[in-house]
């Protein structure tokens, strides 16, 4: 390493193909560290110096060990890079790490002070004459100017999910778990509402193989739900294979970042997002212009009266509550206070009805009551709920006849007159008064009116 020279700006950087340099730079995204199709470990970073404002230079780093790649933490941290080499491929110009000759150290805006590096990979050490770039890029964070990053195309809110091959997403990272199978689920939000979802699995599947409630396999614990946000869906995002420590690495809980190249499917009627091995992220300040307009949109929309209504529903409903003085609650509302007794007005579909068939649920139970539990979803959470007794008089009304109830259920459960249960099925929105107590959901003053 006796031949390390300069740092030298990122622009001079691009004339020096197949040579070792020396750079320093902002490191504005990062990929996710993950396994390389080789032996390695690779992650990439783009970083900016004042030379290389408008655009960003890739550094592709690999590592024999993934704790050997560097973790970012901020949209203001600074590495250092020593002996890298230029290269060209495809006519693009890059930086690329190797494993046994270059090094690299990251600071942030602290750590710039008495230049002491918060990671650095093994061997480095920091040249004395390198002190004087490390503070000056320190004393430049607050100044220098930030990026998004991205093309505007390529960038969707939660509201506009869809089926898209790749897009970009600007959300807060909530929280990160690892899963049953050991890959790792990231809970993002960004204040809208995911659209709701058709269903097309038959109605008689659900007493062997239920909705599940949340993608999930296992249900958060409850200190971690109730510091989700109540308004607004909480999107799960999965890792893949290529990211197996990912959570272990990962420091942006609670930071506003851009996702970028990212795509989703859907699990049981439920979005779920998915990293792609080329997925990267970018985080944002909190003064980021996509960032202001999420915060922003999130506090007009929750200063409003009817700020708790799902953003896809509008009347008129299938059903009429008694409560209307009642406020207004999401399911979410609900599940943060479970050891409450409240009754809150709710709008929600009904995906899933148990038990199935026509002829069971219109058949009192022992106690003499009529009883059957009610799958309801908001965009923000799913619940079982329980319609039994007086309630379940008053919702259905007093007509007991098989083929007029079948006709009700199939309503709110989106079956179109005519159709079997296997049909795609779109259950409409509806209203209706949510009591808790004791740790059930019950349906309570609500009344079926077609």
């Amino acid at each position: 390493m006796s031949n390390r020279h300069s740092i030298i700006p990122i622009r001079d950087a691009l004339s020096r193909v197949n040579q070792n340099v020396n750079l320093i730079g902002f490191v504005r995204e990062s990929s996710f560290p993950r396994k390389s199709l080789g032996t390695d470990y690779v992650s990439i970073l783009k970083i900016v110096d004042e030379s290389y404002k408008d655009e960003e230079f890739s550094v592709h780093l690999f590592t024999e060990k993934l704790e050997h790649l560097p973790v970012v933490r901020s949209y203001k941290d600074i590495i250092i890079l020593y002996q890298v080499k230029i290269e060209e491929f495809n006519g693009r110009i890059d930086a690329v790490f190797k494993k046994k000759s270059s090094s690299y150290a990251l600071f942030d805006e602290q750590s710039c002070i008495d230049c002491n590096p918060y990671q650095a990979s093994p061997g480095f050490r920091l040249l004395r004459p390198d002190i004087g770039f490390i503070r000056r890029m320190g004393n430049l964070c607050a100044t220098f100017p930030f990026r998004g990053g991205g093309m505007d195309e390529y960038l969707l809110s939660l509201k506009h999910l869809k089926n898209k091959e790749y897009f970009d997403v600007v959300c807060k990272v909530l929280h990160v778990e690892k899963t049953a199978n050991n890959t790792w689920m990231l809970f993002v939000w960004d204040g809208t509402d995911t659209p709701p979802l058709s269903f097309d699995m038959h109605l008689q599947d659900d007493e062997q193989s239920r909705l599940p409630l949340h993608v999930e396999q296992f249900p958060l614990p409850m200190d971690i739900i109730c510091s989700f946000p109540c308004v607004g869906t909480v999107l799960r995002v999965m890792t893949n294979e290529a990211h197996e420590k990912f959570g272990l690495n990962f420091k942006g809980i609670g930071q506003w970042v851009r996702i970028r190249n990212m795509t989703c499917e859907v699990h049981f009627g439920l979005w779920k997002g998915l990293l792609l091995s080329s997925s990267r992220f970018r985080f944002l300040p909190n003064n980021d212009n996509t960032v202001l307009d999420c915060i922003r949109n999130f506090n007009f929309r929750v200063a409003e009266e009817e700020g708790r209504l799902p953003s896809w529903s509008s009347p008129p409903y299938l059903t009429v509550v008694d409560y209307e003085n009642v406020p207004f609650a999401t399911l979410m509302d609900l599940l943060t206070k479970p050891e409450v007794d409240v009754t809150v007005k709710c709008i929600v579909r009904v995906v899933a009805v148990f038990p199935p068939q026509a002829k069971d649920f219109c058949r009192p139970i022992e106690s003499g009551q009529y009883r059957m539990r009610l799958t309801l979803e908001d965009p923000t959470a799913r619940i079982h709920a329980t319609l039994s007794g007086d309630n379940w008089v008053k919702f259905f009304g007093d007509s007991f006849s098989i083929v007029i109830l079948k006709s009700k259920v199939n309503k709110l459960l989106g079956v179109l007159d005519g159709e079997d249960s296997s049909s795609v099925r779109n259950p409409p929105w509806i209203q209706c008064c949510i009591s808790l107590n004791s740790g059930e959901y019950r349906i309570c003053g609500t009344s079926f009116v077609g």
